[in-house]
């Protein structure tokens, strides 16, 4: 540690701080704290020297809370600064220490913004001397009520999880008291300190939503995490080739997002009173997530921060194949979880696919689940992107009918829609598949896969694409049916493009005629559709549902 940095960083905020003081005077220091420690950022690590928050741009709650406090008291506000601890450990593992600013309106929790959750002990700031001492057993420990207080959490009780190393703790120093702040600090977040008003950053989310974020995890993941996109870099000549990912850096609240979901996973995970179905997907979105975290955490230059998601997404495998082989897939348990995953897990089971035997289960469900169970698609698109499943979902797909090929070709081809304009139109061109019908099937791919770029990415003119359509169909050998249900996917898709513009009317007939030029008879109701919409006088939202609703 670079003390002579930190002493020097310290003084250049103590003044900030003094002058901020001194132009607002009225905000006091809930206005003047935001202001010169706003940059800093919270690391869900207990413990930690002050100093290092300083050099490290960030810090842990009770090294932000040393800092402000000894800032504020140093610029002569003793009499408004204060800490607040709560000694209880939480689900995460740790205590919770924060700086607090006492008001005429009452006392804010300067880590939040708003006014202090309740419980806990208010400490003075002059009394961080004593908490030291008797934190390295130089002074007496303070004597415990039996009734409500119990020993502060020691050093060893305030880890955060499994991969954390012991660092220096003042836990042990504190008023002991067994009040837990109400809810999960995050593992990161962009802001230690926030202004009045703002969002918690150590929040206090509820139970209940705590569970609903684990739950929704695979609404913040993309399929593309089982292949994701690559650029061949060659170094020297075409057997030097290196493939390489391109990833985004993450801006911080996207960071802060992550890191709230692993710890909102793992906290669900844990709990004892969670169901085994609950348990399985949180452990699962651990996997996923904490594994694609990690890269995000290296590139926004946080080695800790990665460090621990691999850590989490280690843990996430290791125990969700342990909750795998805990269900009873074969008898009336899987039944019940089978029906859950189904039900309330619809369009997210995919994530299972990150677990030792996960991909068993997956494809059971898609077997057993009926066609109009919508969770079904983006299940089979997440198996025929994943190379270890890619073969097998070949096979089950182009059992299907037509119609439901098409939409898992769409799921397929957004995989990689993240990282426009670099990758986009998912490929499958490398694939291989012994059966006739899977040929079949990768043949319309291509042609879909041209189709759907016009649509989506080119924006082409309509006749053009149209044209484009029959020809590539002709050229494919692909049957009737198949051009049929391209062809409804391109007009269904058209129409809706079209319905937000104000010159949308004008596709109407253009689309009609290649339509009644197909002929194919599972294209009737599209006629109908299209010809009712030519009779409207514009194309928009109201008049196309009215259409498709045959009115």
């Amino acid at each position: 540690m670079n003390s002579d940095l930190a002493a020097k960083q310290f003084a250049e905020r103590l003044t900030k701080l003094r002058s901020v003081l001194i132009e607002k005077p009225r905000e006091g220091l809930a206005g003047a704290v935001p202001r010169v420690f706003g940059d800093l950022k919270y690391y869900g690590r207990p413990g930690g020297w002050m100093s290092a928050a300083l050099v490290d741009g960030g810090g842990s709650c009770e090294q932000i809370s040393q800092l402000v406090a000894a800032a504020a008291f140093d610029a002569g506000k003793s009499h408004e600064i204060a800490l607040r601890f709560y000694g209880g450990v939480m689900e995460d593992g740790a205590s919770h220490v924060t700086p607090v600013a006492i008001t005429i309106d009452g006392e804010i929790d300067l880590m939040t913004g708003a006014q202090s959750m309740p419980g806990g002990t208010r400490v003075d700031a002059a009394e961080l001397v004593e908490i030291y001492a008797r934190a390295h057993h130089v002074a007496e420990p303070l004597a415990k009520d039996a009734s409500k207080r119990g020993s502060a959490p020691s050093e060893a009780d305030a880890t955060e999880g499994p991969s954390d190393t012991r660092r220096p703790t003042l836990a042990a120093g504190f008023p002991p008291n067994k009040d837990k702040f109400p809810g999960s600090l995050p593992l990161f977040a962009a802001r230690a300190i926030r202004e009045g008003g703002g969002q918690a950053t150590a929040g206090a989310p509820e139970p209940d939503a705590l569970e609903q974020q684990a739950r929704h995890c695979a609404y913040s993941l993309r399929i593309a995490m089982l292949a994701p996109p690559l650029i061949d870099v060659y170094t020297n000549g075409p057997a030097g080739a290196v493939s390489v990912e391109p990833r985004r850096v993450l801006p911080p609240l996207r960071l802060e997002r992550e890191a709230v979901l692993l710890r909102a996973a793992e906290t669900v995970a844990m709990r004892a009173e969670t169901d085994a179905v609950d348990r399985l997907m949180s452990w699962a979105c651990l996997a996923v997530l904490g594994e694609a975290a990690a890269v995000d955490f290296a590139l926004a230059r946080e080695p800790d921060l990665a460090r621990a998601a691999v850590e989490a997404a280690k843990r996430g495998r290791a125990r969700g194949k342990e909750a795998l082989t805990q269900i009873d897939w074969r008898g009336e348990e899987g039944a019940r979880a089978e029906i859950k995953l189904s039900l309330d897990y619809g369009g997210r089971t995919w994530i299972l696919l990150a677990l030792p035997g996960g991909d068993l289960v997956v494809r059971d469900l898609v077997v057993r689940s009926k066609r109009d169970n919508w969770g079904r698609i983006s299940a089979l698109g997440a198996l025929l992107v994943w190379p270890e499943t890619r073969s097998w979902a070949l096979s089950f797909v182009s059992t299907l009918p037509t119609q439901d090929q098409v939409d898992v070709m769409h799921e397929v081809f957004h995989a990689h829609d993240h990282m426009r304009p670099w990758s986009a139109a998912f490929d499958l061109d490398d694939t291989r598949n012994e059966g006739s019908s899977a040929t079949e099937l990768l043949a319309a791919y291509r042609v879909f896969r041209s189709l759907a770029w016009r649509l989506w990415e080119g924006q082409r003119p309509v006749e053009e694409t149209i044209d484009a359509l029959n020809t590539e169909c002709a050229k494919a050998g692909l049957n009737a049916e198949w051009r049929a249900g391209l062809l409804r996917y391109y007009v269904h898709n058209t129409l809706g493009l079209y319905s937000q513009r104000t010159n949308g009317k004008a596709i109407v007939p253009t689309l009609r005629t290649a339509v009644e030029k197909n002929g194919h008879p599972t294209l009737a109701p599209l006629r109908q559709t299209l010809a009712l919409l030519e009779a409207e006088t514009e194309l928009n939202a109201r008049t196309l549902a009215d259409a498709m609703r045959g009115r």
